[in-house]
């Protein structure tokens, strides 16, 4: 039996050999981990990020073989420097194998990442250093590249090698919440993550120093490892020491492609894995409910909703958006960037993982592990009882059940009780957990960070062969579940001839290799046509009830035509021909287009078109057009009642009001047969300037007076960059007026000003263009004594002009 075949192993705390675990008799694990380990790996003399000796990144958070990466590498001052790529693992204890060696190369200093003031995001536009092609033996893993400077400084960056394989168990790195917490660059005074804590320079929209958006395209801080060395190379050591049968892959991979989960028998969270997207959470879902085991080996995990966006480059998934605060956030609904169980999303982490995040304690200040239910098989040759607990294994964040939040549908199980004393002086109780979903799945959480430095000592001493036997029995359990069945092929059924305009359905039926319908298909199906016709109606991206759906499709232009129905996701795609016939088209509506962005006073051209409701031209349509529009100002020129030569023609139309406008086709015989044009009409350049100013002011004290620049038509000229200079007819020497001001666009046509008069009883101020001086324009002003009685504090009417 494979638990016990485990258990027999890893007797004496572990120290088993490979070739004694039969599970890893006849997977690539075992072979990889015979190769020739290496300790060079491992850092001497650390580059900081003040001085920033060496420090790099990649260009992607994992690559498949074969595909190509490039590292971006900036070094401090400009020397040789060299590039050594191990992948972490076990290598009789080694810890890694070296797989490429790149020397002499010639470095740079790249220019400083400076943080968007708004965001705070820090992406850095570094100069591509060295690319390189993962081969085609380099097995999945999660590997470093240790950078080594001339001087003999060394930083890592990091990525994920994919392969692919239907491997027993996906690994899956935590790089969102590496990212979350990189402060890059920890200099004390520019670094920024998604935490105040750790957060330099300007406040941003956050209100404080904190960043809302973090990227790839930067280093890690200190050492460029994040929380890998902390949460996660315990595990993967003792993963790979054991010949577990596993490969790997990042969030972003879980949030890019979340249907590879069902490909495995266990998804494994390993490191501190707080930050999740909707598409993960999706995923992760999804997976359980088809029978896919998960294992979160830390706590706090899932705890934030997260975003990711393309970098300023175009590439995805390289940008992560937390605002943590749904005022705050510009986007609304289920991708608001708050905590899952917040009230706005209503998904609590616990309804996946069976216990969330309650507290935390100071670092090192772990608690002891305190077993209840013991009789449960994951204790199983474990020796333990209710009550007995585990030295150092709790900390430093810690999960527990909340009775006040849903729990998971399934038979759930509090596997430990774990007093503590959290960071505020609350007394507290940690709780791991687990659960089986109706789909037959188990659903494991560690209810601490620190659990995996109890299957290996390279984080320090608190190896325990009772938390390497749980691990053990839980990954047996993982392993004997059966797979889900896979799709082959999506079956798409539609009719062979349709009527343009005439809704058809479209059957579609996921099928496995011999044809059989596959229930638990969880894919999204998405729709194309080759036709491209106005009046097409295709279905939204949709999910398939027990792996089938019938769907409306409407096509529009004559011919042979196409549907394809797919699931990138998956790589499905299914294309039918489909004959489109011709309908008579009767006009029943008007489109009217333009390209033009038409400017105050200025003529553009529109397109009308007479159109049948599935976008067809009726090139016969005989009627006469009225045109009228929202704009009724003086100097509108709309063109006369017309006709349309074979269903279209162009028309010229001015309009002279700045703004939203529209100008709107009716059939003179037929009301109810219309068409509108909806544009956004630019204000002309600028004719007058407006000087607005109080009817009086007190001497000596200033007042402000506001200058507008309009086209000829009244509007604002928001376009207006003119320089204007100021004059008055007060000539006592204590007056002050406004330096002369250059207007810019932010400026928008209008701007306030000070302006300070001495001379009782009247004055003038005026306001005049220096390059063009037909742009003026003055305002009277009284001027009173301090306590003498004045007039009320209402503008005159503006005025000016040339």
């Amino acid at each position: 039996m494979l638990l016990l075949t485990l258990a027999s192993a890893l007797q004496g705390g572990g120290r088993a050999s490979l070739r004694d675990v039969a599970l890893a008799a006849d997977n690539p694990i075992v072979i990889e981990n015979e190769q020739p380990g290496s300790s060079g790996w491992q850092l001497g003399l650390i580059a900081d990020d003040a001085t920033g000796q060496i420090k790099g990144y990649a260009s992607a958070t994992s690559v498949g073989q074969n595909q190509s990466l490039t590292l971006y590498v900036s070094v401090n001052p400009a020397q040789i420097y060299s590039i050594d790529v191990y992948r972490i693992g076990w290598y009789d204890g080694m810890g890694a194998r070296l797989r490429l060696h790149a020397g002499q190369l010639a470095g740079i200093r790249q220019s400083a990442c400076k943080p968007d003031a708004s965001t705070g995001l820090i992406a850095c536009s570094w100069t591509p250093s060295y690319t390189f092609t993962v081969g085609s033996d380099w097995m999945s893993g999660l590997y470093v590249a240790v950078l080594t400077n001339n001087r003999g400084y060394q930083n890592y960056a990091m990525f994920v090698v994919r392969d692919g394989r239907p491997a027993t168990y996906l690994y899956e790195q935590a790089i969102a919440t590496d990212q979350a917490y990189n402060n890059y660059p920890n200099d004390g005074r520019t670094g920024k993550s998604l935490y105040a804590y750790n957060s330099f320079g300007a406040n941003t929209i956050a209100g404080d120093a904190r960043a809302v958006k973090v990227s790839f395209d930067r280093p890690y801080a200190d050492d460029g490892s994040g929380n890998f060395f902390y949460w996660e190379v315990d595990l993967v050591r003792w993963l790979e020491r054991n010949g577990y049968d596993v490969t790997y892959s990042t969030d972003v991979d879980t949030h890019a492609n979340g249907a590879a989960l069902l490909t495995h028998r266990a998804f494994l969270s390993g490191g501190h894995d707080e930050y999740w997207s909707k598409e993960m959470y999706d995923a992760a879902e999804t997976a359980r409910d088809a029978g896919v085991g998960l294992a979160f080996f830390s706590a706090d995990a899932v705890s934030v909703q997260i975003r990711f966006e393309s970098s300023t480059a175009g590439v995805p998934n390289r940008v992560i958006v937390c605002y943590r605060d749904a005022n705050l956030d510009p986007v609304k609904g289920a991708t608001t960037t708050v905590s899952w169980r917040d009230p706005y999303l209503n998904r609590p982490e616990q309804r996946l993982r069976g216990v969330q995040n309650n507290a935390y304690v100071d670092w090192g200040n772990n608690f002891p592990y305190v077993v209840t239910n013991s009789a449960h098989w994951i204790y199983a040759g474990t020796g333990l009882r209710d009550g007995d607990s585990i030295s150092g294994i709790v900390g430093y964040e810690m999960d527990g059940y909340m009775p006040a939040y849903p729990g998971p549908n399934g038979t759930h199980t509090i596997l430990s009780r774990s007093p503590f004393t959290d960071v505020d002086g609350q007394a507290q109780v940690a709780s791991a957990s687990i659960y089986q979903a109706p789909s037959g799945a188990w659903v494991f959480s560690s209810g601490t960070t620190s659990w995996t430095w109890g299957l290996d000592d390279f984080s320090g001493s608190h190896v325990d062969a009772r938390i390497q036997r749980i691990t053990a029995n839980l990954l047996s359990a993982f392993a004997a579940a059966a797979l889900p069945p896979a799709v082959h092929d999506l079956k798409v059924t539609a009719p062979g001839a349709v009527q343009s305009g005439r809704q058809f359905d479209v059957a579609i039926v996921a099928e496995d290799a011999q044809g059989n319908t596959v229930s638990s298909y969880s894919g999204t199906v998405h729709f194309a046509s080759g036709d491209s016709g106005s009046g097409v109606t295709l279905p939204s991206d949709s999910a398939l009830a027990n792996g089938q759906g019938t769907f409306p499709v409407t096509l529009a232009t004559p011919g042979s035509q196409s549907v394809t129905v797919s699931d990138p996701a998956n790589s499905l795609s299914t294309t039918v021909a489909i004959t489109v016939n011709a309908q008579q088209a009767t006009a029943n509506r008007f489109v009217l287009s333009t390209t033009a962005t038409p400017t105050a006073g200025g003529a553009f051209a529109f397109v009308v078109t007479a159109q049948d409701s599935s976008g067809n031209t009726d090139p016969g349509y005989a009627g006469t057009l009225h045109f009228t529009s929202s704009d009724t100002s003086p100097g509108v020129l709309l063109p006369p009642d017309a006709t349309l030569a074979s269903g279209q023609s162009t028309f010229s139309a001015t309009l002279t009001k700045a703004g939203p406008q529209t100008i709107t086709a009716t059939d003179t015989m037929t009301q109810t047969m219309t068409g509108i044009l909806s544009t956004n009409v630019l204000a002309g350049p600028a004719a007058t300037l407006d000087l607005r100013a109080p009817t009086a002011a007190t001497m000596n004290q200033g007042f402000n007076v506001t200058v507008t620049a309009r086209d000829r038509y009244g509007n604002v000229a928001t376009s207006y960059a003119g320089a204007v200079r100021f004059t008055t007819s007060d000539v006592s020497p204590l007056v002050r007026l406004p330096a002369d001001y250059t207007f810019v666009l932010a400026d928008g046509g209008t701007k306030d000003f000070s302006v300070t008069l001495e001379t009782p009883p009247s004055q003038s101020v005026g306001v005049a263009d220096r390059t063009n001086p037909i742009l003026s324009a003055s305002a009277q002003v009284a001027v009173k004594v301090p306590g003498a009685p004045s007039a009320a504090q209402t503008p005159l009417p503006p005025t000016g002009g040339p």
